[in-house]
């Protein structure tokens, strides 16, 4: 593969009105979905004036790592593509090491939480994460920070963009390896969650809900968060090529291109299977912001979703039957409120 150092005209490369324009064309829709998602969830959050169920969690927490790739993507090939060069000097090691470090964040939150998830639902294994979920926080930031700082001296132009300069075999080899490791171990806690979810909704079905081992809001909620780690897979897997192709010294534009397009599908994907889940638009109670007014109402669905949205209460209210959607009837004994927790069950 030919890379390309300071001063190099970019305009002269093959693929270059092709490779940087669809990059930054598909990075158009992107913006707008996870716009619509940071709408969506923050709207929610500011009228019900409580604590967001995991399901909403989930999404947001991806499209705030999205928003980090998208706008340092734009950053860095809107000006290889306006002035024909990459950025310069200590702007492009920045902008190479902002780049690994917020692609190390996305993948590193997807894979923990399909690990989570399947840890949850396939082992029957909880986990605290503290309030605000500052423990999750705490481990990707780790990892990230971990993996940015080993090539933090090897950041430079990389043909089309600011990356790895061509002298640094280790942050490819880093990536290429983070990103199977990743995606090996996301692909397998999917496959394995909705094969446990499948079966235990088959038990539900043919059996009744006291066959099941895993309540009836864990496999709503699994079912929803499994949904967005497949736009993850989907959405990464062009990339895969695209490093191996970058250490096997294979270049070709085509590989350049896939890869910047699908880069720019998590928003979309996300926005997509949100829709899917959430409808439209939000619906809240009247009396979502009265504590009194969940604990009194028993005959409207959304009351009764209102007690379970997340609230941050320590103790424990019996449930007998849960409506969701006017569609699932959802039985549960004992229901855990603490919203602190990363509990999948703590969600509409």
């Amino acid at each position: 593969m030919s890379y390309y150092t300071d001063g190099t005209n970019l305009r002269e490369l093959p693929g270059f009105y092709i490779i940087l324009p669809s990059g930054l064309v598909a990075g158009i829709p992107n913006l707008i979905c996870l716009i619509y998602l940071f709408v969506r969830t923050l709207s929610r959050w500011w009228i019900t004036k409580k604590s967001l169920p995991m399901v909403h969690r989930v999404p947001f927490y991806i499209a705030v790592t999205e928003f980090c790739i998208l706008i340092i993507n734009y950053i860095n090939a809107g000006y290889s593509a306006i002035y024909g060069q990459t950025l310069q000097g200590v702007g492009c090691k920045l902008a190479g090491g902002l780049t690994f470090f917020a692609v190390t964040a996305n993948m590193a939150l997807v894979g923990l939480l399909s690990l989570v998830t399947y840890l949850r639902i396939c082992r029957k294994r909880f986990f605290d994460m503290g309030i605000y979920d500052y423990k999750l926080h705490s481990i990707i930031l780790t990892i990230t920070l971990t993996l940015t700082l080993i090539g933090v001296k090897d950041y430079g132009p990389n043909k089309f963009w600011c990356y790895s300069a061509p002298s640094d075999p280790i942050t490819p080899l880093i990536t290429t390896a983070m990103i199977f490791l990743i995606m090996i171990v996301t692909l397998f806690c999917y496959l394995a969650t909705l094969l446990q979810v499948n079966i235990q909704q088959n038990k539900m079905r043919n059996l009744g809900s006291d066959s099941a081992t895993v309540s009836r809001i864990d496999l709503l909620v699994a079912k929803k968060i499994i949904g967005y780690i497949l736009i993850f897979l989907i959405e990464w897997t062009p990339t895969i090529i695209y490093f191996i192709a970058q250490m096997l010294q294979y270049d070709n534009m085509w590989i350049y291109t896939v890869a910047v397009v699908f880069i720019n599908f998590g928003g979309i994907g996300n926005a997509i299977i949100y829709t899917v889940h959430e409808n439209w638009t939000n619906k809240y109670d009247s009396s979502a912001n009265t504590n009194d007014s969940n604990k009194s109402s028993t005959g409207s669905d959304a009351n009764m979703l209102n007690s379970i949205d997340g609230t941050s209460r320590n103790n424990q209210e019996p449930l007998s039957q849960i409506k969701i959607h006017n569609s699932v009837t959802v039985e549960k004994e004992i229901f855990a409120f603490n919203s602190s927790n990363l509990d999948l069950s703590n969600q509409e």
